[in-house]
């Protein structure tokens, strides 16, 4: 199929060409199996052609070959000491198989990273590291916790609520990022991107509940008002790209998106692929497109969104981190 093709099939049913077959990992080595939903095509909403709008690049297959060949899509070449922002995921849950991880691992000499949680066992470095060997992401490659040996503060610069966004002092380490994020869309409150990557996920304990309250609690769990809390995570996004600008690459799989909510016509999705780019709003923009545009109407899609607070795409944009229109680019 050829651009021209595909963008033509955007608008009138993408469901037919989605791909299935992506292995998603759970703790007894089985692999979840996504329905093919036959509906209308997703609406690519911010879809445009614009030549200016940041580029967005869909590998419609999730492997090994096609994690490499999505990192290598956006062009940029991460140089020195490269760290793979990931989340090793909650025990009993699903991931995404770190074997896919294996050769663009290599082709980076990447480190696999992530940071301590609220929750046991991911809220001490120990747990944490069991959690992801249990996952197999030891076994792929060399695995560090960022808030191991302590914390660092990242400055937020004209943040709306954040002055600094914490995480780990490991972070220092690293001179160039890839963020790979299993994305979530009907499976948990906010919708999981990687904007999220860079802030909660990326955040240490500490960072996580300053986030949370909007800078008012650094020790626990304490929420602020929703926009409070999505202004700052913007700020906090805003941070940790300028921290290493130029130096991220952002890529957002799409797969096992089974719902796990109450959301009115959510039904699961054929496995779509893998989204890159350089652009981490236009990244998340695309893939609450292809998920979230899969509703039977734009009033359903607007509960849908709503409900998973997809208004940081907004606060991010507002910020300068990124933009919303993004032109769809196909690797085949």
């Amino acid at each position: 199929m050829n651009r021209r093709d595909f963008v033509k099939l955007s608008g009138m049913g993408l469901a037919s060409v989605f791909l299935g077959g992506c292995g998603v990992s759970l703790l007894d080595g089985s692999k979840e199996t996504a329905a093919v939903v036959e509906k209308k095509s997703p609406l690519l909403a911010h879809q445009v052609q614009d030549t200016d709008a940041p580029v967005v690049h869909l590998i419609r297959k999730v492997d090994e070959d096609a994690m490499l060949q999505a990192y290598e899509s956006t062009g940029r070449q991460l140089a020195g000491k490269v760290g793979i922002k990931l989340t090793f995921e909650t025990p009993g849950g699903p991931y995404l198989n770190p074997q896919f991880l294996s050769k663009v691992r290599q082709k980076v000499d990447g480190t696999f990273l992530d940071s301590n949680g609220f929750t046991p066992p991911r809220n001490t470095t120990e747990g944490h590291l069991q959690v992801a060997k249990e996952h197999g992401f030891t076994a792929v490659g060399p695995v560090d916790i960022l808030d191991a040996e302590g914390e660092m503060d990242i400055p937020v610069i004209n943040g709306k609520y954040l002055k600094y966004h914490r995480t780990g002092s490991h972070f220092a380490n690293y001179d160039s990022m890839l963020s790979v994020v299993r994305f979530k869309a009907h499976h948990i409150r906010d919708y999981g991107g990687t904007l999220k990557n860079l802030t909660i996920c990326l955040a240490s304990i500490s960072g996580k509940a300053i986030i949370h309250s909007a800078g008012r609690e650094e020790v626990s769990y304490s929420p602020a008002d929703m926009e409070e809390f999505l202004e700052s995570m913007a700020d906090a996004a805003k941070a940790a790209v300028d921290a290493k600008k130029d130096r991220w690459v952002f890529l957002n799989v799409l797969c096992g998106l089974q719902p796990d909510d109450d959301c009115e016509d959510a039904k699961p999705l054929a496995d779509i692929g893998i989204l890159a780019s350089l652009d981490p709003v236009a990244v998340d923009q695309a893939a609450v497109d292809f998920t979230f545009g899969a509703a039977p109407s734009e009033a359903v899609r607007q509960k849908w969104e709503e409900k998973h607070n997809v208004r940081l795409l907004q606060y991010a944009e507002e910020r300068g981190l990124g933009k919303r229109h993004y032109r769809l680019e196909e690797i085949v």
